[in-house]
């Protein structure tokens, strides 16, 4: 929170309210400020919340903590039912909600403190119909996006912008160009009635990070292709990633991005098209490469070969595993994350053929055998970080399996899927179970620090071993053990899908 800290810090408390400025006989406040805002840092949403029913002075204080991201869901006009019954959702379907909470917008103290905004489409009220197809971006409230687009340059500090099905017009392009710290940009199914030559000039845009997905109802992908070239344009980008189509690479050639790009994250339909190994060899900065499966594609396109000077400096791929012996050969790439699920058999000739400098690996399994684990310890003597996904074990499964795979000497973490035998499970059991599995692994894995053992999607056991003791005995200290539980994401227009791939 040391965004708010010289921005809260400077505010008189004089200044205007979400209701009313407080006055000395409020709230009698001993603390300085800055203990306050150090305490909140570390305060739950809730109790920030209940912190700001209290009186007005604190209400000043803890405001700008619920703000920080700041998040719009973008209703969308609809006409009026035939049967005049009321919306089972009026919260999310009134636009009245909305406009009102845009006026924290006018809040000095607030504005300060919103470091991204996201503007999402409204939950649905039910699952779409199998016929309905996606929603397209014309129908949101162009008055409802103008007005956000206008307050956007009072927010001195916003460094993160998403943004769902939404019309870009040259007015709010020009605002993005004023965002001084606007690292981060992601545009999820939006499109622009700007034409190109009214384009606005991006080169001295901050942008670090540009995440672009293109709308799936739309079909001009020459017009898509100009669009996201638009923001290549600034001159610090590291990371690009952008879907599903190929439309990236035209992009790139139309406007190439700067040699400081060093993560580059396309569809793996990239592959089939003659500008792929063009675009790859005109930027020798990239460090990490990923190839993703897009939404419905199931075509894997060969590649029959990679030149040795393309991509000199690469050190992590992800993607399809067929592809990995071109992207680690002749190249010191350390870590290796297979995107696919696949077969022992096939994963350990593919293994096989790797160097044996890898010191990270991530794969899928449909089942896992001391095979596998027996070949991945002898091929990668270097081996520091193993994630295997896919595939749930009980303990004993993998006491057999890591009887048989012997023991690494130099892993330090690892992270697996494990059976509990119980559907719901409690801190009590899960410590339990986590002591079991971590017993076993910790005999295998001598120099091991750090384990995850995936209960369920939301659900796993953190253990991390204590700073004083390096390679001990298999002794899991409960104090050394938490367990994590995440909320299920939100749904949203998500750009990838993970596919199961035969």
């Amino acid at each position: 929170m040391s965004l708010t800290h010289q921005g809260l810090i400077s505010l008189s408390l004089q200044e205007g309210t979400s209701s009313r400025a407080p006055t000395q006989g409020d709230c009698d406040i001993k603390l300085p400020i800055e203990l306050w805002l150090e305490i909140l840092s570390y305060t739950s949403t809730s109790s920030i919340r209940a912190l700001t029913l209290t009186c007005s002075t604190l209400r000043w204080v803890a405001q700008p903590f619920l703000f920080k991201i700041f998040v719009v869901h973008l209703h969308t006009p609809t006409p009026p039912s035939s049967n005049n019954r009321p919306s089972s959702n009026r919260r999310a379907s009134n636009p009245l909600n909305t406009r009102s909470r845009l006026t924290a917008l006018f809040y000095p103290h607030i504005v300060n403190a919103i470091t991204e905004m996201r503007l999402i489409p409204p939950a649905p009220a039910s699952e779409p119909t199998r016929n309905q197809g996606p929603q397209s971006p014309l129908s949101a409230d162009s008055d409802l996006i103008n007005t956000i687009f206008t307050a956007l340059p009072s927010l001195a500090n916003l460094r993160r912008l998403v943004c769902h099905d939404v019309v870009f017009t040259k007015e709010n392009l020009s605002v993005l160009t004023r965002l001084p710290q606007l690292t981060y940009l992601e545009l999820q199914s939006c499109i622009t009635t700007c034409t190109a030559d009214n384009f606005p000039d991006f080169s001295k845009v901050q942008l670090e990070t540009f995440i672009f997905d293109f709308p799936y109802n739309s079909l001009d992908y020459f017009s898509n292709s100009r669009f996201l070239a638009l923001f290549l344009q600034s001159r610090k980008l590291k990371r690009i990633l952008a879907g599903p189509a190929n439309d990236i690479l035209y992009a790139i050639a139309e406007t190439a991005p700067p040699a400081s790009l060093s993560i580059l994250e396309i569809p793996v339909s990239c592959v089939d098209s003659p500008l792929f190994v063009p675009t790859l060899a005109a930027y020798p900065s990239i460090q990490e490469l990923s190839l993703y499966m897009a939404i419905g594609n199931t075509h894997l396109p060969p590649l029959d070969f990679l030149p040795p000077d393309v991509l000199p400096n690469l050190r992590t791929y992800r993607g399809p595993r067929t592809y990995t012996p071109w992207f680690t050969r002749d190249r010191g790439v350390t870590n290796v994350e297979f995107s696919l699920p696949a077969r022992p058999n096939d994963l350990c000739n593919t293994i096989m053929g790797l160097a044996n400098q890898i010191e990270s690996l991530s794969c899928k399994v449909d089942s896992l055998d001391a095979t596998l684990l027996k070949t991945i310890h002898t091929t990668f003597p270097s081996l520091k970080h193993l994630a295997i996904s896919g595939v749930a074990v009980d303990i004993d499964c993998l006491s057999s399996v890591l009887a048989i795979a012997k023991v690494h000497r130099g892993l330090t973490s690892i992270q697996i899927s494990v059976q509990t035998g119980e559907p719901r499970l409690t801190n009590s059991w899960g410590s339990l179970v986590a002591k079991m599995f971590l017993s076993r692994l910790t005999r295998s894995y001598p120099a091991l620090q750090r384990a995850k053992l995936v209960y369920q999607p939301q659900v796993s056991a953190v253990w991390n071993r204590g700073t004083e003791k390096k390679e001990s005995a298999a002794v899991v200290d409960p104090s050394e053990l938490r367990i994590e539980k995440q909320e299920a994401p939100v749904k949203a227009n998500a750009i990838w899908d993970m596919l199961r791939f035969n």
